[in-house]
């Protein structure tokens, strides 16, 4: 519990323009997706990047992006993943759960296996034939999701409830978060003593990229 004299940091609102110029977005996909270029110019997202496959885990577009955008056909090849896209997802989610996942594929190329692990780790799935509009709502869900309080409060519900058991209200994760956040902690231990919980799981990859912006 906090002593009296402790003044509680107040947590950063971060408007949607202010993440537009904050967060990075990397597409991974083999050919030229003429929509990122639109993404970046017409709808204000300043910090998305393109490459044609990933060829290291710990190549530094892959580090640095908050939000991926993969397309699952033609990719993971460098690494030589045999199920390409979604061996990719699966990878880079077991090295980076932290990270948002926007999985796409053209329909004309095959179905998507649906019992792929990486089915689970992705945050929402698009057409790779979706418009301009439907790509920048998944964006701006999954920027708010990862970078403001409200959102990554309601977010952290389902992940208390479906991985750890622990059912909590928005208001109880926030001042939690707010007492991590006042104190400069994100470790495990710490986000386990202030929610009362004995393991942080993904709760901890979340919040750590929370506070990080």
């Amino acid at each position: 519990m906090f002593s009296i004299f402790t003044k509680q940091k107040s947590f950063p609102v971060r408007t949607i323009e202010q993440l537009k110029n904050s967060v990075e977005i990397l597409f991974i996909d083999n050919e030229e997706f003429n929509l990122t270029k639109e993404l970046k110019e017409k709808d204000g997202w300043k910090r998305i990047k393109c490459v044609t496959d990933i060829k290291s885990l710990s190549q530094p577009e892959l580090k640095d992006a908050h939000i991926l955008c993969v397309d699952i056909q033609g990719v993971g090849k460098e690494l030589g993943l045999v199920d390409e896209g979604l061996g990719l997802i699966a990878a880079i989610h077991d090295n980076y759960p932290e990270k948002k996942i926007i999985m796409y594929s053209a329909e004309a190329q095959g179905p998507v296996d649906a019992f792929h692990p990486a089915e689970g780790y992705v945050d929402e799935r698009l057409k790779k034939s979706a418009n301009r509009y439907q790509f920048e709502t998944a964006l701006k869900r999954l920027a708010q999701e990862a970078f403001c309080l409200d959102n990554c409060a309601i977010h952290l519900q389902r992940v208390f409830q479906r991985e750890l058991g622990v059912e909590l209200t928005k208001e109880e994760i926030k001042n939690g978060i707010l007492k991590l956040y006042s104190k400069g902690k994100s470790d495990n231990q710490s986000i386990c003593k202030v929610f009362n919980i004995d393991r942080a799981g993904s709760v901890a990859s979340i919040i750590s990229l929370l506070i990080s912006l």
